[in-house]
């Protein structure tokens, strides 16, 4: 996959454990030399691990996404979302995933929705 073509979009994960801070120091790595720029990248994932830590460390941590609690809805935010980091061949197979959903949810809808008499 050509990294040029894809537009870099933090993730709702990255979003929480990643600060502008830790933005600017990844932004130094390419410029230290061999040993130190190796040691500092380190420095730099541990800082990142323990944001990570931290935020699963509150009694009320959650990175839920979703506005729904319907299984099938939330497959389909979920395949919506991993879609934007895809290859286009991906994308389109996404995309026949995300229609087949939609039309086998439909049909529940349609044939199994109980009738008012």
């Amino acid at each position: 996959m050509d990294q040029e073509q894809l537009e870099y979009t933090p993730t709702a994960f990255d979003v929480e454990t990643q600060s502008r801070n830790i933005q600017i120091l990844k932004s130094i790595i390419p410029y230290m030399e061999g040993p130190r720029q190796r040691n500092f990248a380190m420095m730099v994932k541990f800082l990142e691990l323990r944001n990570v830590a931290s935020l699963f460390g509150a009694q009320s941590a959650s990175l839920s996404m979703c506005s729904t609690d319907d299984p099938s809805e939330k497959r389909m935010q979920l395949l919506t979302d991993i879609k934007k980091f895809c290859t286009p061949a991906e994308q389109d197979s996404i995309d026949m995933m995300l229609t087949a959903m939609q039309m086998f949810s439909s049909y529940d809808t349609f044939f199994h929705t109980p009738t008012q008499e």
